[in-house]
């Protein structure tokens, strides 16, 4: 469980800030957005591999092009010395939804790219989470992109339940 804690702060501290008191000498601003977590466990049957495999083939499927990943166990391993459940951040993007989000709105860039995780908790049990764009900034788009946006939020959730059940 602390390992999905840990995803959870991870994946906050990543792309989203919350508005605190804005230290105005120094021209930071803050802006307030709904956090959603998107969760989904992996069945039983579905190795941590095949779950990854089948993920980065729905994203295929889905033209969202896979722009990198972090193995964040890796460096934990690295840090403590110890053994840590396997957790690897999976990054996806769609260049075009990507420009005309940032072309409507620059702050969109704290959701790019697409991230999902897929980690191991205490008890063995496979998940794949990742947070979802606020729904009320994505109402806020012009038609074109929050079209686009809308697609990709789909995808993305279709990915999550395809790995999920190690689907193809």
């Amino acid at each position: 469980m602390n390992s999905i804690r840990f995803i959870f702060i991870l994946l906050a501290a990543l792309t989203v800030q919350t508005a605190v008191a804005a230290d105005k000498s120094k021209g930071i601003t803050y802006q307030d957005v709904k956090l959603q977590i998107a969760r989904i466990q992996v069945e039983d049957s579905v190795s941590f591999d095949d779950a990854v495999e089948s993920l980065k083939l729905r994203a295929n499927q889905h033209n969202l092009k896979f722009v990198g990943v972090n193995a964040i166990y890796k460096e934990i391993e690295s840090l403590t010395g110890q053994p840590a459940k396997r957790m690897e951040i999976f990054n996806f993007c769609d260049g075009l939804t990507a420009n005309k989000m940032l072309q409507a709105d620059p702050v969109m860039i704290a959701y790019m790219p697409c991230r999902i995780a897929v980690l191991e908790d205490a008890q063995g049990k496979r998940w794949l989470i990742s947070m979802m764009m606020d729904l009320a900034k994505v109402k806020k788009l012009p038609a074109d992109a929050r079209s686009s946006a809308e697609r990709v939020m789909a995808a993305m959730k279709d990915m999550m339940v395809a790995a999920s059940r190690g689907d193809l």
